[in-house]
Formats: C-alpha cells, sequence, structure tokens
C-alpha cells in the first residue's frame, strides 16, 4: 500500500526531528563529562596550589633548620682553632706547622661540609692548612675575608661566593681574626664550607618534590648554590625580583609569590635568614610544574572516563549516521560508479601509451642501428675519396642529422628520452619547431611561429619543450575542426603577462581561435587524465606534459579560455644567463690511437661500418657478433687494450652483462659501451661505465676512445 501524500509530507519532518534529537544527544554526551571534567580539574588545581605552599614552607623550613646547624659547627670549629692560635707569632707558627696541620686535620674528620681549613699570618700569606703539609706559602692578601679583618672587622665574617685557588671548588668562607703574642693583630682563621655538600643535602630533600626548588644565597643577591642546578641561570638574584625587592625593606623572612629571576617562571618563593649572617635559605615552586602534576592527573582521570563517554558518543553518532545512510549510500554508488570508469579509461590510456613507448624505443634502436651504419659509410667516403660528388654527400648528412632528430622527437614522445637541460636560444630553436607541428594540425590551421629578437634564453630539456608545443597544438588542432589560426609567440614576460611574478621571464603564448572550454572545466585541465574529448579520442595527458615541464624548470603555466572565442595558454619559464658566443671548433684531428680493440656487435652492418672507422684511428681490430665469444676470447688470455660492445645483444648475457663480468674479473680492462636505447644511457652511466649513444660519429668515438687511453686503465678496487 503506498504512503498518503500527507504522510509523505510529514516523513520529512519526523526525520529532522530524529535527526536534530540525535544531535543533541551526541552533543551533550560530550558537553556534559566535559563541565564535569573542568570543575574537578579547577577544584584540584586550587587544592595543588595551597598544598604547594605547604610544601615550600616545610622545605624552607627543613633547609633552615640545616643550615642552621652547618654553620653553628662551623662556628664551634672555629673556636677551637682560635684557642690554638691566638697569642701566637707567625714564626712559631709556622715552626709547629706540622703540629698544627695534624690538629686541624683531626678536626675536618667525619665534618663534610669542610673544604678546608687555612691560617694567614698578619700579611695575608699561608701558614697551615688542614688539606695539605706542607702547605706552600701563598700570597692571599687581595683576599676579600682577609682585607675585612685587616682593617679592623670582629667577629665571624661571611663571605661571597669564592672558587678556589688550587682545587678550583665552589666554598663559602668563614673567617675571623687572631691576635699574636704582642696583641696585635696576628692573622685569620679561614674555614671554608662546601657548596656541593648543601646542594647534595638539597637533592635529597627535594627527591620526592618535582618543581621545588632550594637554594643559598648572600643579602647582596649572590647565589652560592641552589638544586636543581639550572646551567643558563644567572649566578645572582636579580635587585627587581620579588625576593631582593623584599629584603631590601628589611624583611629576615618572606612567604610571596612572583616571577624568579633565576628562571623567569611564575612561582611560590620563600626565604628565611640564618642567624645574624647576611645568608639565607630560598625554596621555590614553579607553577609550571604545578600545573603539570594537576594535568598528569587530570589525564589519568580522562583516561578512565574517555572509554565511557566515547561509548556513549559512539551510540548517538551511530543513530545519527544511521538516519542518513539510504541518501548517502546511493550517493556513494553512484561516485563509486564514475570513479571507476574513469580509473579504467585512466589505465586503458596507461597501458596504450606503455605500448607505444616500448614500440617506439624499439623502432628507434634500430633506427639508430641504421642510421649509424650510413654516418659511418658516409665518414669513409668523405675520407677516401675527398672532393667527389660533393654536394651529394652533405645531402645525405644533412638527412642523417634529421633523422637523428627524428629519432629523439620520437623517443621525447613515447618518453623514452632521458631529460637532458641545455642552454636554448629561441630566436634560433622556436622557429624550426614549425616543421615539427605543421603536419600535426594540417593545413586548415594557419600556423604562425614568432619570436622577439631580444627574447632571453632558458635552460630546459629541448625535446620536452618541443613535446609540450605540440601537444599544445594538437589540443588546438581538435578545438578547430573546421580550420583557424594558431600562433605561437615568445618574448620576455611583463608585469601585465600573468597573475603572479613574472621578474625574469620568458613568456612562450600558444594562441589558438578554436571553440574554447568552459569556465568550470579550467581549474581541472592540467590534471592527468581529465579530458573534455570523447573516449578514445584523448589521453588527457598532454596539458599535464606541459604542466610538469613548466614544474621541473621552477616556471608555471597559465590557461584563459572563453567559449567561442578561443584559448590561450601561456607557459612562464625562468630566464637563463647569456653565454658568449663561440666560434664552432673544427673537427679534431684524428690521430693514430695505436690500440687493440674487441669489437662485440652483432650487426653485421654496424660492424662492417664501425671495423674500417677504428683501423682508420689506427686501431688492430678483432670483431665477434657474441658476448659468449669475446668471453671466451677473454678467459683465454687475450687481452685487447679496449673492449668495445652493443649493449643489446643475443643470448644470456647482454653489454652490461658482459662490462660487469670483465670489471669484476679483470678490473684493468677498459671499457666502452654503446646503445641506440636513449632510456639506458643513464643507468648505464651510474653503473660506471663509459658509454657512447648511437648513432655517434667518427669524431665522438675518437674522443671517447682518446679519453679511455688518457685516463689510463680504472683503478683496482682494494
Amino acid at each position: 500500500m503506498r504512503d498518503s501524500p500527507r504522510t509523505a509530507k510529514n516523513a520529512p519532518d519526523q526525520a529532522g526531528a530524529s535527526v536534530r534529537w540525535l544531535r543533541l544527544l551526541a552533543i551533550l554526551s560530550i558537553a556534559v563529562p566535559l563541565f564535569i571534567y573542568l570543575v574537578v580539574g579547577a577544584a584540584r588545581y586550587v587544592s595543588a596550589r595551597d598544598d604547594a605552599a605547604v610544601r615550600v614552607s616545610r622545605s624552607l623550613r627543613v633547609a633552615h633548620e640545616h643550615a642552621s646547624k652547618v654553620i653553628a659547627a662551623s662556628e664551634a670549629l672555629q673556636d677551637k682553632v682560635f684557642a690554638l692560635v691566638n697569642g701566637r707569632n707567625a714564626t712559631d707558627l709556622r715552626r709547629n706547622e706540622s703540629a698544627l696541620h695534624e690538629a686541624l686535620r683531626n678536626r675536618t674528620v667525619d665534618q663534610p661540609q669542610i673544604q678546608s681549613i687555612l691560617i694567614l699570618d698578619a700579611q695575608g700569606k699561608t701558614v697551615a692548612s688542614s688539606r695539605l703539609l706542607p702547605f706552600p706559602v701563598l700570597d692571599l692578601s687581595d683576599g676579600e675575608y682577609f682585607r675585612v679583618h685587616q682593617q679592623g672587622a670582629q667577629g665571624t665574617h661571611l663571605s661571597k661566593p669564592i672558587i678556589t685557588r688550587t682545587s678550583k671548588e665552589s666554598v663559602l668562607n668563614l673567617s675571623m681574626a687572631f691576635r699574636d703574642d704582642q696583641g696585635n693583630f696576628g692573622g685569620v682563621i679561614n674555614v671554608s664550607l662546601l657548596t656541593s655538600y648543601f646542594g647534595a643535602y638539597y637533592s635529597d630533600l627535594v627527591a620526592d618534590d618535582p618543581g621545588l626548588a632550594v637554594s643559598v644565597f648572600r643579602e647582596g643577591g649572590e647565589i652560592y648554590t641552589r638544586w636543581p642546578n639550572l646551567g643558563k641561570a644567572p649566578d645572582k638574584l636579580s635587585p627587581d625580583g620579588p625576593v631582593m625587592t623584599e629584603l631590601s625593606k628589611g624583611a629576615e623572612s618572606a612567604q610571596l609569590r612572583g616571577i624568579s629571576s633565576l628562571n623567569g617562571e611564575d612561582s611560590f618563593l620563600a626565604y628565611r635568614k640564618v642567624g645574624n649572617y647576611p645568608l639565607y635559605i630560598g625554596a621555590g615552586m614553579s607553577l609550571a610544574a604545578l600545573r603539570n602534576e594537576v594535568l598528569s592527573e587530570l589525564g589519568v582521570l580522562f583516561a578512565m572516563g574517555a572509554l565511557p563517554v566515547a561509548a556513549l558518543f559512539l551510540t548517538a553518532t551511530i543513530a545519527l549516521r544511521n538516519a542518513r545512510t539510504a541518501l548517502e549510500t546511493m550517493e556513494s554508488l553512484e561516485r563509486e560508479i564514475e570513479t571507476r570508469r574513469r580509473a579504467e579509461e585512466a589505465l586503458l590510456q596507461a597501458q596504450k601509451l606503455e605500448a607505444l613507448g616500448r614500440l617506439t624505443g624499439g623502432v628507434a634502436h634500430d633506427f639508430n642501428n641504421a642510421l649509424m651504419v650510413i654516418s659511418n659509410n658516409l665518414h669513409l667516403i668523405k675520407r677516401t675519396t675527398p672532393g667527389v660528388a660533393t654536394k651529394q654527400v652533405d645531402s645525405i648528412a644533412r638527412a642523417v642529422k634529421s633523422a637523428t632528430n627524428l629519432t629523439r622527437q620520437l623517443l621525447a614522445f613515447s618518453r623514452r628520452q632521458p631529460l637532458v637541460a641545455e642552454h636554448v636560444v629561441l630566436q634560433e630553436k622556436l622557429p624550426s619547431i614549425k616543421d615539427l607541428i605543421s603536419p600535426a594540425v594540417g593545413s586548415q590551421i594557419q600556423l604562425d611561429v614568432q619570436v622577439d629578437p631580444d627574447t632571453a634564453p632558458v635552460t630546459l630539456d629541448l625535446a620536452e619543450l618541443e613535446l609540450a608545443l605540440l601537444n599544445l597544438a594538437i589540443n588546438a588542432r581538435d578545438a578547430m575542426p573546421k580550420g583557424g589560426s594558431l600562433t605561437i609567440r615568445a618574448r620576455n614576460a611583463t608585469e601585465s603577462d600573468a597573475s603572479g611574478p613574472t621578474a625574469d621571464m620568458v613568456l612562450i603564448e600558444v594562441a589558438d581561435t578554436g571553440t574554447g572550454i568552459a569556465p568550470e572545466l579550467l581549474s581541472k585541465v592540467f590534471e592527468p587524465f581529465f579530458t573534455t574529448k570523447a573516449v578514445g579520442e584523448g589521453t588527457g595527458l598532454g596539458l599535464s606534459q606541459v604542466y610538469g615541464m613548466c614544474q621541473r624548470v621552477n616556471g608555471r603555466a597559465e590557461i584563459a579560455s572563453e567559449v567561442g572565442v578561443g584559448t590561450r595558454v601561456r607557459l612562464l619559464l625562468p630566464r637563463a644567463d647569456e653565454q658568449p658566443e663561440t666560434e664552432a671548433a673544427p673537427d679534431p684531428t684524428l690521430s693514430s690511437l695505436d690500440k687493440s680493440v674487441l669489437m662485440v656487435e652483432d650487426n653485421e652492418d654496424v660492424a662492417a661500418s664501425l671495423l674500417p672507422i677504428l683501423e682508420s684511428l689506427g686501431c688492430r681490430v678483432t670483431h665477434v657478433d657474441r658476448t659468449a665469444k669475446a668471453r671466451n676470447l677473454l678467459e683465454q688470455g687475450v687481452r685487447p687494450d679496449i673492449v668495445l660492445s652493443d649493449v643489446v645483444m643475443p643470448g644470456d648475457m647482454d653489454g652490461v652483462g658482459l662490462a660487469q663480468y670483465i670489471r669484476k674479473t679483470w678490473p684493468q680492462q677498459q671499457l666502452l659501451l654503446m646503445t641506440g636505447y636513449a632510456e639506458q644511457l643513464d643507468s648505464i652511466r651510474n653503473l660506471g661505465f663509459e658509454v657512447l649513444p648511437k648513432p655517434c660519429t667518427p669524431q665522438m668515438l675518437y674522443t671517447a676512445l682518446a679519453k679511455l687511453v688518457k685516463n689510463g686503465p680504472p683503478r683496482a678496487l682494494a
């Protein structure tokens, strides 16, 4: 039974209400626990902050009690030493240095806080020490603690932080004066306390309180020691910091909050004076550490509560998702069908391109062999019968050069030619591209190629540029089925030419009068496999190749089109530096090499053309048509100066395999490979072998052989 119109009309409203309630449930499943979590976190932070103040106060109390006991013990020790030396002159003390040293040393036993006890005479020179016997006589009259007592200071003096001259230890000195036998100033008793002793005690004290710090400092802000140690912290408290501000007011103890001048963090701070000395113990806790501790606890709480909250939220979202499943499933299915269709088309086009590339590469190899035969025999004709049929010979040479360029263009089109950046003068190269494009666009389209005289050169792979312009020309042809005009123009770019920066750029503009491209499609035209042509009429790779070429040279491609008017593609390429013009060098004199060559070549025509060339270069040539034969000769002891081998050979071993075998077995043997497959050149060079492309001129062959002769045998591997 069909639904009534009213029921069908109310169904969307009911579904919408259900979706809204489910959405509200999903939001509340997160919002309510999050609110509770924040309330608990705030309460825990307040509690932790109050607890931190208590921990700072407790740690300060313990550290202050410890420091007071250390100072008191040091004062008692100082009084005992005073009883030993007071009323005695320096001569008497030095005469009894051994007994005095022993008495001092015995008093430092079981006193780990004591670095040393030192006795100075009235001139500031050392008399005795608890550490060494005999102690070298040193002049310490420049020491602060000595000058204070020499000037008449009474009682015990606390020094600023000091680094000892001998052991380079950090100490604080407790010093007092004594009298000689005449009742005059007799010298100074100095007790040095190790600041590291305090640091070790504080490290144990705060071991269970992360973020807590304890320090010992003087009333001027000089820091004796601090735990934990901050490598880059200042050695003195800032006079504008909260602690020194309170001290300047005369407060001998305080608890406060502020920015620590040591670590720059907001902290709880407290300090207390030790006895009557200008010595203070400070304690503090960074609020950052406190927050980290609270966050760690909240993290545990979150981990415990996340699962049930996530389960509730997941239940609500699943219900919400199920309410939309039917429509989304249909839309997804339609998108999947469209995506699959495009993927299948792209795969088919890629397979076609791969097959075309393999076919083109194979044809180019055979064609290169044929060109090499022609080129070599042409050279022999010029050499043996100079001046005969010069016009015809030159015509053949031009045809060979043209065929070589055609092979290069075929390899570039099939993407089998490795990219080789070169300095390209567009005034010279671009007009000749017209001969490549004209057959592709046909006679109905008027082709015009223009290059401004002042156009700067560029650096790129010429074959790739030719392919890019050919792709653009083919697209223009397809957009003008009834004919039209195609203009290719090159000039230096100006600021008005493009949306982005154009400084130091060269503009190549390709414009047609075709049907144009719809505005909504312009953003997609550079995507691989995107095409507006019918199935089977386009690969969708032409404009992506153009875009990729520009990107590889740090340029960019832009397109503008108007339906019914035409399309304009701009290639913006970086300028290259001008190169000085040089006169063409004459062909080098092919002098005799006087070397033996083992030539491995299965093509009889190529071998027949190479043999007299090599002999004309003064080489003694042995020819074999299989790598197995070459290997047998070498294993029998034949040692040519150079092995010259083609790469593509019949049998179970090609030219590269032969070269690797020879390099492994006879490392000193010189090798030169030749190939008509352009895509093999880079991989062979990466293996460490010299390689020549086919076809190669006798001059190229001579240059390669001469280079091997000059360099000598390769080094043997260690």
